[in-house]
């Protein structure tokens, strides 16, 4: 991992790096890591990017000039020995020399100069989206730029072509199938090719067909020689299923700052984010100061951790920073729908919608907005035409199949939800939705098995080991969700912990295991006595109108009534057990020839009680003198605690 004290001679070479990275990306066709690699350049701090550290391009050796020019003469340029000002004739990188030709040219790069003009032409096709075009007129070259442009624009003529063809939108089985015939022959031509830019698109190939192993290594291939390509690095990423996996990787590359980036990148599609990524993060940006793309990582570090008010604070400062950067804005709209925040999604969806409603995150920030007012089918129409836009557009898909789910169309909702899963398996909330989909259908061992898929990627996610525990109680699997609850306790907030205890405690009692349930009420008290929350999540205060009985502490009282008639009746356990004491009625038509010795021994036992009366009288007077619904309950218990006080008084 690279040391937020870099030399400044480093970061001049990285500046100088990243400028050939940005020239060699955009005459590939490679916009979205060229565009990266530039906002990566401007981040840096200007003094390491501006004169006298500016490349040139340098001047040409002696044993490379003529050696009858006339000394008189001014010494010749190289751009005099070359055919045409083509993009690598400036911004040379200051570093190691590598073998030239006699005119200066770098061997590597002289195909490449030979084949300037057809490349051109070339570029002004692919630009215009004419790729079968570009193929054509690129169909014999040679050198590295031209042959990389021809591959490029044969896949995504055949990407194209086979995604026209498939019979349904949501229809996906089909599609790896219709790519496998176009992109085989490539791969074959691709496979002695040793081009960093070739063997990313080699990688690219092998993703596509679902062959992992293979397109891992051509990656990690490509990124040692061009590290600066995050085209390369991103769907690198992609393909990284487990930690274990991300480790072995990180062994086998070089530490540089890329792979930090990498690393951070990875840990947020793994949902592991934590301090350790908070760090890393500002490293970075002690290197990079001006990195929007890592302050908005930061946001998202806080939104995995669902610090939901310090990653708003982030979001905003990204977008004052630069208002029209649409880059996470969409999950910036999930966590304003997650916090309801309905008047701020509605004005971010007008805000961008008036820069460009043709991006895929912007179509995806409407349909938040129109789904949480409750207009799901106008949702479901924006999700589609960001999948239109961008057809592998991973929230897209998880958010369409949670509009299917609100319709209670089970069957497009998880067929949306199996889209999203074979874009990227780590979607904890697509394997969610699944679970909630067949829960749906009715059919619970689907559900348990997606349920856990969603665990075993979110496993401190309190959310999915409830819907899995409720799962388990439909099925009346009581000791399983008793299990999942208590694994659910982990990863519960302050407000989610005592409805978790509460449920714990009602399973225990249905079990019969009275005094685990008891135990668990006991620790809803706690929480609640100290006014850290309440059942239902609202925040209490004991001090808050303690003397008039209302206000704070009375709607404490309100929510903690279950508990406390819960101990109050376990503390009353020998009063209310039939077998052990009879009620009035029984007493009156008692035999009155019972034994006087059999009556004295029971008398002495009924003066010994189990429980806690004292207790029970106090918990049981805090319910009566509240508005809960325990409230007469409550009032009944206290009058049989005060006949039976007052009975055993009369017998002393």
């Amino acid at each position: 991992m690279p040391s937020s004290t870099m030399s400044p001679d480093a970061k001049i070479q990285m500046a100088h790096d990243l400028r050939r990275s940005i020239r060699e990306l955009r005459d590939r066709g490679l916009m979205v890591s060229a565009k990266w690699s530039s906002e990566l350049l401007a981040a840096l701090p200007k003094e390491y990017r501006q004169a006298p550290h500016l490349p040139f391009s340098p001047p040409p050796q002696p044993h490379n000039l003529p050696s009858t020019s006339p000394p008189n003469q001014p010494r010749p340029s190289i751009g005099d020995f070359l055919p045409s000002p083509g993009p690598a004739s400036f911004n040379a990188e200051a570093g190691p020399s590598r073998g030239r030709t006699m005119h200066g040219i770098e061997l590597e790069e002289e195909d490449d100069i030979l084949e300037e003009d057809e490349f051109q032409l070339a570029r002004g096709y692919f630009d215009l989206k004419e790729y079968d075009r570009v193929v054509w007129i690129l169909k014999d070259s040679k050198g590295s730029r031209s042959k990389f442009l021809k591959y490029y624009s044969m896949y995504l003529s055949a990407d194209r072509k086979a995604q026209e063809s498939l019979p349904h939108f949501l229809d996906t089985k089909e599609e790896r199938l219709a790519l496998y015939p176009a992109l085989s022959p490539l791969l074959s031509e691709l496979r002695d090719e040793t081009d960093p830019y070739l063997l990313y698109l080699r990688g690219l190939f092998y993703m596509r067909l679902d062959r992992r192993p293979p397109a891992v290594k051509c990656l990690m291939d490509s990124v040692r020689a061009r590290p600066y390509n995050w085209s390369a690095w991103s769907q690198m990423a992609q393909l990284v299923f487990s930690a274990d996996m991300f480790i072995s990787m990180k062994e086998e590359l070089p530490s540089s700052t890329m792979l930090t980036f990498f690393a951070i990148s990875c840990m947020l599609d793994l949902h592991t984010a934590t301090e350790l990524v908070m760090s890393m993060i500002k490293e970075l940006l002690e290197i990079f100061p001006g990195s929007m793309h890592l302050k908005a990582q930061r946001a998202m570090v806080y939104y995995h951790m669902r610090d939901f008010e310090t990653a708003e604070k982030e979001f905003d400062a990204v977008q004052a920073a630069d208002p029209f950067r649409m880059e996470e804005v969409d999950i910036y709209s999930n966590m304003l729908y997650v916090m309801n925040k309905q008047a701020k999604l509605g004005k971010l969806a007008h805000e961008y919608a008036e820069i460009d409603r043709n991006r895929a995150e912007v179509c995806c920030l409407i349909g938040n907005y129109y789904s949480s007012r409750a207009d799901h089918t106008k949702a479901i129409t924006y999700f589609k035409r960001s999948l239109m836009l961008n057809r592998e557009y991973l929230p897209a898909w998880t958010l369409m199949g949670h509009e299917f789910v609100e319709l209670k169309n089970s069957h497009a909702a998880i067929e949306a939800y199996r889209k999203a899963i074979d874009v990227n398996a780590k979607d904890y909330r697509a394997w969610y939705g699944l679970g909630q989909a067949y829960e749906l259908l009715d059919m619970p061992m689907y559900a348990i098995e997606y349920y856990n898929q969603a665990t075993s990627l979110r496993p401190y996610d309190c959310r999915m080991w409830t819907a899995l525990a409720t799962v388990y109680e439909n099925l009346k699997r009581l000791p399983d969700a008793i299990l999942a609850h208590t694994r659910a306790l982990l990863g519960a907030d302050r407000v989610q912990t005592p409805t978790i205890l509460l449920k714990l405690a009602s399973l225990h009692y249905t079990l019969g295991q009275l005094e685990d349930s008891v135990n668990y009420h006991r620790k809803i008290l706690a929480l609640g006595e100290r006014g850290h929350s309440g059942i239902n999540g609202e925040i209490h205060n004991p001090h808050t109108n303690a003397n008039t009985g209302t206000g704070g502490l009375a709607a404490g009282i309100a929510e903690l009534s279950a508990s406390y008639l819960a101990i109050a009746e376990y503390e009353m356990r020998d009063i209310l057990d039939p077998e052990a004491i009879p009620d009035t009625e029984k007493e009156k038509g008692q035999s009155m020839d019972i034994d006087s010795n059999q009556t004295n021994k029971q008398q002495q036992q009924q003066q010994q009680p189990k429980g806690d009366w004292i207790l029970a009288s106090q918990y049981l007077e805090k319910v009566s003198s509240s508005n809960a619904p325990q409230r007469d309950r409550a009032e009944e218990l206290l009058r049989i605690l005060r006949i039976r006080e007052a009975k055993m008084a009369a017998d002393l």
